[in-house]
């Protein structure tokens, strides 16, 4: 500590032996006493904030990233997710969702009640209301709608 400070007393006198030299070579006529005090004030309040701070350096903690799955790599959710845009923006509704939509209702009946789609059996499973969207007119449906759709098919 004493030859921290011992340095430090160091550069302020040559501190301040550099600002009356440069101030008299400019033309000034600076007091030597009032600059040295002024040097030996900056100096001790500067030791003293550096020695209130600690020495070692700031480690920031930063939290682990979630690991996500870039959509760009899952192609089955890009497909879908492509469809379901094309069939929102799309001038003229689209049959590609309808389709889907009865592909997955046909997958469900099989592998629950070993029915297809098709048969009077999953036509009574599926209800009126599931019906009448997938075998109805091909309309745009909103986003929610197929949300319902798709519930409705789960709890098949």
């Amino acid at each position: 500590m004493k030859r921290r400070w011992t340095r430090r007393a160091w550069f302020v006198l040559g501190a301040v032996a550099v600002v009356l030299v440069s101030a008299q070579a400019l033309g000034f006529e600076p007091h030597p006493l009032r600059v040295a005090l002024l040097g030996v004030v900056l100096g001790a309040g500067a030791g003293l904030l550096l020695d209130a701070f600690p020495h070692s350096t700031l480690v920031w903690a930063t939290r682990p990233q979630a690991v996500t799955v870039p959509r760009d790599r899952d192609a089955v959710t890009q497909a879908h997710l492509r469809r379901l845009e094309n069939h929102q923006s799309a001038r003229t509704p689209d049959a590609a969702v309808r389709d889907r939509l009865r592909d997955v209702a046909d997958r469900v009946l099989r592998a629950r009640h070993d029915v297809r789609v098709d048969s009077q059996a999953g036509r009574a499973l599926l209800g009126p209301d599931l019906c009448a969207v997938l075998d109805g007119p091909v309309v745009r449906m909103k986003p929610r709608r197929i949300d319902e759709v798709l519930r409705m098919i789960e709890e098949l």
